[in-house]
């Protein structure tokens, strides 16, 4: 036994090291290369930057997925890494395409890297290693790195509400109210929420909200426009003092709030003087 364990031993390192060579004359290393780095996704929150790269298969056989490590640097500092694994197969002699995102929040961002307060843009880079679960090829890694630069998102603008009379008879009065919001960001954002508190003589007559309905567009102003509609009746039951006048001062409070903490928390908040005829 002691002379046959050692002969053994030495016939198993042989049969190893023949398959390693085996295996190293008939593999052909897979062929890798960065196909595209491009922002899948942004809004106010955050951005997704998705990288792809293909790999080509030339073996008749199939071989795993590359288990792929990235790492995201913001003006130069590692900011965040990961890890994209996948249990499927690379078929043989066939081509795929390994997508790696990398989802960020901007508040975590800005309170990692203060210097970017006020800033219009986040420059950024990305490294990717690939690495395959093969024997001979276990200890080689194919590197990528990719720099570029992400929005940052930018306070909207609002301006002054207007108020114009768009009809008026002896029951009822209506009044359009248009607040005009400029959007400089290059994408959508959500319309700020915006309550009102139309005023006569400081008191309050006719309160409400707009939530949230619909978008401003990117680069553009959109006018945001709600009505205000005043009945006789109810006026005359609110302020019986104004039975004897022909018109009454107003004053329309209006509060925007984008609801962000990019865009400061504090909401804007405007006043629009006027007057209301008081028809019979």
């Amino acid at each position: 036994m002691k002379k046959i364990l050692p002969a053994v031993a030495a016939f198993i390192a042989l049969f190893v090291l023949a398959a390693c060579q085996t295996l190293t004359s008939v593999l052909q290393e897979p062929v890798l290369s960065l196909q595209s780095v491009e922002i899948a996704g942004i809004s106010l929150n955050g951005a997704q930057v998705l990288c792809k790269i293909e790999v080509e298969n030339p073996n008749g056989f199939d071989i795993p997925f590359p288990e792929t490590d990235w790492e995201f640097f913001v003006n130069a500092n590692s900011f965040v890494k990961g890890t994209v694994k996948n249990n499927h197969k690379i078929k043989a002699r066939n081509k795929t395409v390994v997508d790696v995102p990398v989802d960020l929040k901007y508040l975590e961002i800005l309170n990692t890297f203060q210097s970017l307060v006020g800033g219009k843009l986040v420059y950024y880079k990305i490294a990717l290693g690939l690495k395959f679960p093969i024997p001979v090829i276990r200890d080689k890694v194919w590197t990528f790195e990719h720099a570029d630069s992400l929005p940052f998102p930018q306070p909207p603008r609002v301006r002054a509400p207007s108020m114009r009379m768009e009809n008026a008879n002896t029951t009822r009065a209506e009044i359009s109210v248009t607040v005009n919001v400029e959007n400089p960001n290059p994408f959508d954002i959500p319309v700020p929420k915006i309550e009102y508190d139309y005023q006569l003589n400081r008191n309050t007559f006719i309160k409400g909200n707009l939530e949230n309905e619909g978008v401003l567009a990117a680069g553009k102003v959109t006018p945001v426009t709600f009505k205000l509609v005043v009945t006789y009746a109810d006026l005359f039951r609110s302020f019986s003092s104004l039975l004897n006048q022909y018109q009454v001062n107003s004053l329309l409070v209006v509060t925007c709030d984008f609801g962000n903490p990019l865009l400061g928390s504090a909401p804007q908040r405007f006043e629009v003087p006027g007057t209301l005829p008081v028809l019979r």
